[in-house]
């Protein structure tokens, strides 16, 4: 079984507030006071199926500035390919499913 947040975001979370680029570890709700950074996902082979992140834009300047996530060698979604959070005031949780799928979001 995942390590993983409850629905209130509060099961064994560590809240980050960064305005630069961040390693993100499993549980880490990630605050970014600033656009234009790099939230790395916890490495593929570190994750296991049920871990989470959350990346939230509390400035609400990623539709100015976009937040990438980078996926670390895990699929995001399924596909090999970095999310772009360019959404003000987004806050994406991604959830890890296993080797196919990767990180999915779970909640925006």
């Amino acid at each position: 079984m995942g390590r993983y947040i409850t629905s209130t975001l509060s099961y064994a979370t560590t809240t980050v507030e960064t305005a630069i680029s961040y390693q993100a570890k499993t549980n880490d709700r990630v605050l970014c006071t600033t656009g234009s950074i790099t939230i790395t996902l916890p490495a593929a082979a570190d994750a296991v199926s049920g871990d989470t992140v959350q990346i939230i834009d509390v400035t609400g300047v990623a539709g100015t500035t976009a937040i990438t996530v980078a996926r670390n060698g895990a699929n995001i979604q399924g596909t090999a390919t970095d999310l772009t959070i360019d959404i003000d005031n987004s806050s994406p949780v991604l959830v890890y499913s296993g080797a196919t799928y990767g990180w999915v979001l779970s909640g925006a």
